[in-house]
């Protein structure tokens, strides 16, 4: 519960411009590990297997570690939720031009074309996957959106529809 609440008002910090970052110099790849090892249980516990594809050289960012790593354990946190047992999670992150971009891929039931709309709003569930979200409210989408937009960059999500699978 506790969770849940500080997840609301660091949405409500955002949305009204409060939110402070505390950048620091990290690792990549310290930062991926960290929003892995919050998820383990709930990968272990559905027995999913997840795939790592990190760049080869060690990188450092300039990035609030505990909110980046947040949005991250958030976007797995759905993979995990939104996928049968036994499924595929993939993470990948690779450098582009200027960035850097993360990726994170299921094989779960994926979502219409009509649910993308709402789906980085508060409070918003996909209705074919409410029986899914596990005690979860809709906020996480809504959070990572905000605290990627902080750091600079965007988020989107892809599928082939019902059934598909997504791309975060």
């Amino acid at each position: 519960m506790a969770l849940l609440l500080d997840d609301l008002l660091d949405v409500s910090r955002i949305t009204r411009g409060r939110l402070d970052l505390k950048f620091e110099t990290v690792e990549l790849k310290s930062l991926v590990m960290a929003a892995v090892e919050t998820v383990r249980p709930l990968l272990d516990a559905k027995q999913h297997t997840l795939s790592i594809e990190l760049p080869d050289d060690s990188m450092t960012l300039k990035v609030d570690p505990l909110r980046l790593s947040q949005s991250l354990s958030n976007l797995l946190t759905n993979a995990v939720k939104y996928t049968d047992p036994g499924g595929q999670i993939s993470l990948k992150v690779r450098l582009l031009q200027g960035g850097l971009s993360i990726s994170v891929k299921d094989n779960g039931i994926g979502f219409d074309a009509q649910s993308f709309a709402e789906m980085f709003t508060m409070f918003a569930q996909v209705k074919s996957s409410i029986d899914r979200a596990e005690g979860g409210l809709g906020i996480g989408l809504a959070l990572v959106k905000g605290l990627v937009a902080l750091h600079g960059g965007s988020v989107e999500a892809v599928s082939a529809g019902l059934g598909g699978a997504v791309n975060s």
